[in-house]
């Protein structure tokens, strides 16, 4: 079977031109410094410089409300302020990985990729100098197991935090308690602890509304953390003039050659409903039409509903569920967790609480 000639069909190909590309990007890059996320960042902000008693900070929104990019934001400010103070960094962040082979949260895989984004080098990458007589420096291993390593790899972001007062972004916490099993929900909530008790510092979680199995499973955490609502427009007056003013400013962003001047915004109550409220998901849509378009055409409001109804149609539904799941109020599980028994045993019966055969005030090592 003769083998497919590629390179005739990377010509036939229509990709999207650079300029466009840099277009997408200067607009990404704008959502950050939208007035939508100034509250959120200035609470945020306070809570970590005025070294708030509450030190998990946790943040809950729907999908595609801009979590992520409100994160962004604050890891580039926290940066920021760090470098007027001669520090190197601010914070370490990182994405929550996928569980490990044995099941469990993948800390490796996270530690290695907040080194990465903060460009320090692993401490098993370190070079290590031996005795003068043993001859030029060598990397060498300081721990023979997998489990050190993992050890060392804790140990060592641990203490750079204590050390540094680091603040740690955690996105995606979602993840945590729909893929690790109960077990390994418990380990990694005292994980957080251990973080928290052992550095002193803030650390900023945010997910949807299964973040609230974290919040919720332990008590300590609970009174020591703050949870942050991110919403999207609502169908309130103020909303929606907030919402027709964020168009206005995505065309402002793009420009004539980009996209039509009042194209988007005389339709944004359309969009709004569309969307959901959600500023995310009204980038995507100018996106997913700059992408395909945007060399050919200025984006135009009969090209952006094209998109925005394949989006209405194939989310459209979920979209208002998830809202509706996400802005439930958050319920208090402390007095079931205090009140659960476990079944009787032969000597007494005692509490089923977690952490009732654990001193939780002590620190739970990660890989107990």
């Amino acid at each position: 079977m003769a083998k497919p000639d590629y390179a005739a069909m990377v010509q036939q190909l229509d990709l999207t031109p650079q300029d466009v590309v840099n277009a997408i990007d200067n607009l990404n890059e704008w959502v950050c410094l939208h007035t939508k996320f100034a509250t959120l960042q200035q609470t945020i902000m306070n809570a970590v410089a005025g070294r708030s008693r509450d030190l998990l900070i946790v943040v809950i929104g729907p999908a595609r409300v801009g979590k992520t990019t409100l994160f962004e934001s604050i890891a580039g400010m926290t940066d920021e302020l760090a470098r007027q103070a001669g520090k190197e960094r601010g914070c370490f962040r990182f994405t929550v990985p996928p569980p490990d082979a044995r099941g469990r949260f993948n800390w490796t895989a996270a530690i290695t990729e907040a080194y990465a984004l903060s460009d320090e080098i692993l401490p098993f990458d370190k070079i290590a100098y031996g005795d003068i007589t043993e001859g030029a420096p060598r990397r060498n291993p300081a721990v023979d197991s997998r489990v050190a390593a993992e050890e060392a790899l804790w140990q060592s972001f641990v203490k750079n935090i204590r050390l540094e007062r680091l603040f740690t972004i955690v996105d995606e916490g979602n993840t945590i308690p729909v893929t690790l099993s109960e077990l390994q929900v418990v380990r990694a909530i005292h994980a957080l602890k251990y973080i928290v008790a052992q550095t002193g510092q803030p650390l900023l979680i945010g997910g949807t509304s299964a973040i609230r199995h974290i919040v919720e499973h332990d008590v300590q955490l609970k009174v020591r953390t703050k949870v942050l609502m991110q919403d999207p427009y609502g169908d309130s007056k103020e909303d929606e003039k907030s919402f027709c003013t964020f168009m206005v400013q995505m065309e402002e962003r793009l420009g004539p050659r980009f996209c039509e001047p009042g194209s988007l915004s005389s339709h944004s109550e359309e969009i709004r409903r569309g969307v959901d409220g959600r500023c995310g998901l009204a980038v995507r849509v100018a996106i997913d039409a700059l992408s395909q378009h945007g060399s050919k055409c200025p984006l135009n409001w009969k090209l952006y509903r094209k998109y925005l109804g394949q989006l209405v149609e194939a989310a459209g539904n979920d979209l208002a569920m998830e809202r509706r799941v996400t802005n439930t109020p958050i319920v208090a599980a402390a007095e079931a967790a205090i009140t659960k028994k476990t079944p009787k045993s032969e000597k007494v019966e005692r509490n089923g609480r977690v952490g009732a055969t654990k001193n939780t005030n002590a620190p739970n090592h990660p890989f107990a």
